[in-house]
């Protein structure tokens, strides 16, 4: 483990301790199950911290692309001018130089450590998380896929025949 990795397990219990704090009674029955399936899996308990922390990191990395999207947006409206402005040279007149788009997908949020590089508690945070996404996705897929037949039911009967005459007795040709 190193400085990172404590950091980011001491800021995840910070938060859980705030919400300890000011939440309601937990639920008792729930809280029982919980913890027989922590009891069956001990393990869960890392990879919920790791999951968890990779969603805020990736939370945060969303906010902060939003946050730059609709700056550039409010900046691009700000320079624009009216239809004579732009061909005659003004405000909007010369396109803006584009600004690389921050991170792209497949790529660690910043901070984290490259999945395989190296070890400790965030080297695994990402594979986890994906892996907790993929198994849920998958799920999910077959499910639909069941569900899907189910609910397809029969198919509608053919329409009636309404006595549409075409004219002619195109078959004897």
């Amino acid at each position: 483990m190193d400085h990172n990795d404590k950091q980011a397990i001491t800021g995840l219990f910070g938060k859980l301790a705030d919400v300890e704090r000011q939440s309601p009674q937990r639920d008792r029955e729930a809280e029982a199950f919980i913890a027989q399936q922590v009891a069956r899996q001990p393990g869960a308990p890392y990879y919920l911290a790791q999951t968890v922390v990779v969603q805020e990191q990736a939370l945060n990395a969303a906010e902060a692309r939003i946050a730059d999207l609709e700056a550039q947006v409010h900046a691009a409206r700000q320079g624009q001018g009216g239809f004579l402005s732009r061909l005659l040279g003004g405000p909007g007149a010369q396109p803006r130089p584009r600004q690389p788009a921050g991170q792209s997908l497949g790529q660690p949020a910043p901070g984290m450590a490259q999945p395989g590089r190296s070890g400790g508690f965030l080297g695994g945070a990402a594979q986890t998380a994906m892996g907790v996404a993929g198994g849920m996705m998958l799920a999910n897929a077959i499910g639909g896929m069941f569900a899907g037949s189910a609910e397809a039911g029969e198919s509608p009967d053919e329409p009636a025949d309404m006595g549409f005459d075409d004219g002619g007795d195109w078959e004897e040709f």
